[in-house]
């Protein structure tokens, strides 16, 4: 196939790892846990536009996509108030906030395949078909919305974070704690809503993804390929993490074209390790 095709597939892929490993970050910066439901929140963002979907057949994909966010950015509110800070609170230690995390990642899959069944789901929708053609090869319609919708998310995040009293506010919590509680910042809802706003990216990439492949309960399983994207990068990075995940992407596109698309998985960590070998700190990090 044409490299620049596959250089395009690469991208589009890139994209999705790209905001999931964002999600990452964002929670680790905000709460210090490496939240490893962030794959399985993208997998219940996904099933939601489905449901969107299937109750509105009539309202346009890319309405889809923030209503999906937000009914998924409130589910990870709810667990960050419900489950997370009260752990937090006691002093958990990390391997019990992590054990934590895989449990509730756990429990969204089997509340999914409760939910929505056990077979996977397809968009019925007209996008998960149509193609547009560059050059003489066709792709996905998709892809660009999912390059557009990263951009917007990206320079929206930004924009949250630097114009915003509460990205302000969501930033001093991440960065002080202490002083961010004496400048008046309530850190528990700082970091339920740092938690809920990863939960809605996540939610974005699902629905962003499933026209490119079908929905199921084991979609989460892309957040461990977005959590070392997130590495990759640098967690806790932000931009790190989206280089990160183009960087998984089109590695994997790529090498699973010259090498075989069987080892497809397998080069994805090969890469990361590769890199992470000559710096440790990942692409963004810097040495202490």
């Amino acid at each position: 196939m044409n490299l620049s095709l596959q250089l395009l597939s690469g991208l589009a892929v890139g994209c999705i790892y790209s905001l999931v490993a964002v999600g990452f970050s964002m929670v680790y910066r905000a709460m210090g846990l490496v939240n490893f439901a962030q794959g399985d929140l993208m997998m219940v963002g996904a099933f939601v536009g489905y449901s969107i979907i299937i109750s509105a057949p009539a309202l346009p994909f890319w309405l889809v996509v923030p209503f999906a966010a937000a009914l998924t950015a409130s589910l990870g509110y709810v667990i960050a108030q419900s489950a997370l800070w009260p752990a937090i609170q006691r002093g958990a230690s990390q391997t019990y906030l992590v054990l934590l995390t895989l449990g509730i990642g756990i429990v969204l899959s089997n509340g999914a395949r409760l939910i929505w069944g056990a077979n996977p789901r397809v968009y019925p929708i007209p996008l998960t078909h149509e193609t547009i053609r560059v050059g003489q090869y066709p792709v996905p319609a998709v892809y660009p919305l999912i390059g557009l919708t990263m951009v917007v998310l990206i320079v929206g995040l930004h924009l949250l974070f630097t114009r915003t009293w509460l990205g302000l506010a969501l930033r001093a919590a991440a960065d002080d704690a202490q002083t961010a509680s004496i400048m008046g910042v309530n850190r528990r809802f700082a970091s339920a809503a740092s938690f809920a706003l990863a939960s809605g990216i996540g939610a974005a990439a699902g629905v962003l993804y499933a026209p490119i492949t079908f929905v199921s309960a084991d979609m989460g399983m892309l957040g461990i390929k977005a959590f070392a994207a997130a590495v990759l990068g640098s967690l806790g990075s932000i931009p790190g993490s989206v280089i990160g995940g183009l960087v998984i992407g089109i590695g994997e596109t790529l090498g699973g074209q010259l090498v075989s698309s069987e080892y497809q998985d397998s080069l994805a960590f090969l890469l990361m390790i590769g890199i992470l070998l000559v710096k440790p700190t990942g692409l963004m990090g810097k040495r202490g």
